[in-house]
């Protein structure tokens, strides 16, 4: 997931990447008669787990066409700090093309706010990867925001401050 969720800052992003903290599940995006934060739990991890084990069309899935990831990048010699953007279609190429590669994804600490059709998922992550052959391992907070459509829940947004 670019930073899981990018570069040196990549996570995501999807995802944001086995999974320790984890573990495997199949997760279905609605269920009926369950608790609307514990399917936004479970799609968090599922959808984390989508892109450590490299399946960008299922990792593609949880995402909204229009998904858009945030990126904070620190000020570099002679390039002022920055927020960097990354699309759906971009993210989901590097993860199918094998361009970015997690190798480890924690997600710890996570909340869920619920506010009708939209949902926050915040918390803490952690991750070991490439993008290009470089290092991308990354730690540190995060927010995905989720629209429910059509009965499914999507993610739309991400940012890594």
């Amino acid at each position: 997931m670019t930073r899981l969720f990018s570069g040196r800052t990549t996570m995501a992003a999807t995802a944001l990447a086995g999974l320790l903290a984890i573990g495997a599940a199949d997760v279905v995006l609605t269920s009926p008669g369950r608790d609307e934060s514990q399917v936004l739990l479970e799609s968090e991890k599922a959808w984390a787990k989508a892109a450590l084990d490299g399946n960008a069309d299922l990792m593609s899935s949880y995402m909204a066409a229009e998904y858009l990831e945030l990126v904070w990048e620190p000020a570099a010699p002679g390039t002022a700090a920055h927020w960097r953007a990354v699309t759906k279609a971009s993210w989901v190429d590097s993860v199918r093309s094998r361009k970015e590669v997690y190798t480890s994804v924690e997600l710890r600490g996570l909340t869920v706010h619920v506010q009708g059709k939209l949902a926050v998922v915040t918390g803490e992550y952690a991750q070991k990867g490439t993008s290009d052959g470089k290092d991308i391992s990354a730690s540190g907070i995060y927010a995905n925001t989720w629209a429910k459509r059509d009965g499914r829940w999507l993610v739309v947004h991400s940012i890594f401050p």
